[in-house]
């Protein structure tokens, strides 16, 4: 009998350890300029899966490295694509379709001309700003998984507005091909997410609130919500932390109208967007913020249901706002 309930025991006791519960570990760096900060319920640490995918996003979608296929799209150096390459594109021209232009990867030229890439940037005449615009167009370009075609040599692409968001979810996929199915992934301020937090309750996050701050130190936040589902993305696009001020004192943000040329002056301080991926989130939310909210209200019908968004929206002249949401979007807390 002794030897029974000693059996039994033993087995209630591996049985205990079978169940135990995974640890949350946590990931950060530096990627594409920016920090990344990783959350996710595993047995073991997968630093190398994540910092694979981020690599591969890296040599695929940085324009400032040499080697990366982006750069030789650029410079015309090859025209050869892979996959990560094609999805990142396609994307970018759903929403550039869904926006009706305002929102183009191909607006490269017209960012370093502002001073937002490579180049430190001048004031641009109009006959300047039409120059450059005959080089903007996803319509003058075409991808397939293997390779890219331009309509003019001098054309370039600026994934910034999308590549961020896609590394988020290919980390996601890469956790979850790992069996993790609890993660959050955030790399500069751009989140994929699934399942729960460490205290088994979704995944909350904080939404800034829109000041001025070039150097990101302002950490009031006008909203805190819960993501909801079991997996999506979110990314927030607004001008107020990155900008320039010319020497008359007047300042323009980095988000550039690919219709006029010009620094998008709507007002839109701020858009955050939920959707089913990151990289579709931070692509909507730099293409609210080139519409406008009139415009923004139009792109929003050519839109499925399981996007939603939050606008600050201009009151005027100053950074007063009116917060405004699709009916989806989650309460505040």
């Amino acid at each position: 009998m002794r030897r029974t309930v000693t059996l039994l025991l033993l087995w209630l006791i591996l049985l205990s350890g079978c169940h135990k519960e995974a640890p949350y570990r946590s990931a950060e760096g530096l990627i594409f300029g920016t920090l990344y900060r990783i959350t996710y319920q595993a047995d073991e640490d997968l630093s190398d899966q994540i910092n694979e995918a981020l690599q591969e996003v890296n040599h695929v979608a940085n324009p400032f490295d040499s080697t990366s296929m982006l750069y030789a799209v650029n410079n015309n150096l090859s025209m050869t694509v892979d996959s990560t390459f094609y999805a990142i594109y396609s994307v970018a021209r759903r929403v550039y379709e869904q926006s009706g232009g305002a929102y183009d990867v191909t607006i490269a030229p017209l960012v370093n001309a502002w001073g937002f890439g490579f180049e430190e940037g001048y004031s641009l005449t109009q006959v300047q700003v039409d120059s450059l615009l005959e080089l903007v167009g996803m319509d003058k370009v075409s991808c397939t998984p293997a390779e890219l075609t331009k309509e003019t040599p001098s054309m370039e692409l600026d994934f910034a507005s999308v590549a961020k968001g896609y590394a988020s979810d290919l980390v996601g996929a890469r956790l979850r091909r790992a069996g993790v199915t609890n993660y959050l992934v955030e790399i500069g301020g751009e989140i994929a997410y699934s399942g729960r937090n460490p205290r088994g309750a979704a995944w909350r996050i904080g939404i800034s609130k829109p000041d001025l701050d070039s150097l990101g130190l302002s950490q009031e936040l006008q909203e805190v919500i819960d993501l909801p589902g079991e997996r999506g993305g979110v990314a927030t696009s607004g001008n107020y932390r990155n900008f320039k001020v010319t020497p008359e004192g007047r300042l323009y943000g980095h988000t550039i109208s690919a219709l006029s040329g010009y620094p998008a002056e709507t007002d839109i301080l701020s858009a955050t967007v939920l959707a089913p991926t990151c990289a579709e989130a931070d692509a909507l939310a730099t293409a609210f913020m080139a519409s406008g909210y009139e415009g923004s209200e139009a792109m929003r019908k050519q839109l499925s249901s399981d996007v939603s968004y939050l606008l600050f929206v201009s009151s005027g002249d100053s950074l007063a706002f009116t917060p405004i949401s699709s009916p989806s979007f989650p309460q505040s807390h």
